[in-house]
């Protein structure tokens, strides 16, 4: 069970990582590919800085992930899947409203399913 959940914590890190450091970088382009309007990706002078903060909350959450060792990292990912809940509830209310598209909001289901699934499944074992 170590194994196992070393090698799910080191992918959900990593890729945190590698998520938020491309928001950080091209954060106009993320909102894009997850289907905010364009001209709101274009026009909006506060988006920049709120995807900025959110990339850099993944970046922080991945990288603890990375370094704590596996027994303590449950507690990390815990946290991890409360604020994807929450990123994922962010996008539907935006979704109801008419400013997101529905891919954002399946591309946050299909995340946040995932992440619930490998949560229950760790806490079974």
């Amino acid at each position: 069970m170590t194994s196992d959940w070393d090698g799910t914590r080191k992918t959900i890190g990593s890729l945190s990582i590698w998520l938020g450091t491309g928001a950080l970088f091209a954060p106009r382009a993320i909102t894009r590919v997850l289907g905010v309007r364009e001209e709101a990706t274009r026009t909006d002078v506060a988006l920049p800085l709120l995807v900025r903060l959110i990339a850099a909350r993944n970046i922080a959450m991945g990288a603890a992930l990375l370094v704590t060792p596996a027994p303590q990292a449950r507690r990390t990912t815990e946290v991890t899947l409360l604020l994807t809940a929450l990123d994922a509830a962010a996008v539907l209310v935006g979704r109801r409203g008419g400013d997101v598209a529905g891919r954002s909001a399946g591309l946050s289901l299909t995340v946040l399913s995932l992440a619930a699934a490998g949560t229950v499944r760790w806490h079974r074992r």
